[in-house]
């Protein structure tokens, strides 16, 4: 499955689209859909650096963590 490899890629480290699709072999356009759909349901997040957009798996706070299950 696409998704998964997507997140395995990320697994290791922050990473830009590009990197994400040389990884996983899907193309950027993909990688980007998915990484939006992860952006909605709280698992990826993104951010800003010298120029470029990196995404990362989001850390979950304690409280978030103790939330879901209530």
């Amino acid at each position: 499955m696409k998704n998964v490899r997507v997140l395995k890629a990320l697994e290791d480290g922050p990473k830009t689209i590009e990197e994400i699709s040389e990884i996983t072999a899907i193309s950027p356009m993909e990688v980007r859909r998915y990484l939006l759909r992860f952006v909605e349901q709280g698992k990826v997040e993104s951010y800003q650096r010298e120029g470029k957009i990196f995404w990362k798996i989001r850390e979950t706070s304690e409280e978030e963590e103790e939330f879901r299950y209530v």
